[in-house]
């Protein structure tokens, strides 16, 4: 599957394929950059926040390290 990456603006990010899946996902993280569905294939984007206890109280605590 074929994607683009774009600004919140529309300015071409980056292109590349990804595995093939059922759709296409509703969210790319590129790095350390966060990329939204806006059409099929077509990723702007967008900014998110990590909260610090999402990081601090991991749910699967048998998974980390």
């Amino acid at each position: 599957m074929k994607i683009t990456l774009k600004t919140t603006t529309g300015d071409f990010v980056h292109s590349s394929e990804i595995l093939p899946l059922n759709g296409y996902p509703e969210v790319i993280v590129w790095g350390q950059r966060v990329f939204t569905i806006s059409a099929p294939g077509e990723y702007r984007e967008a900014f998110c926040y990590v909260l610090p206890s999402a990081i601090a109280h991991h749910p699967y605590p048998e998974l980390e390290g």
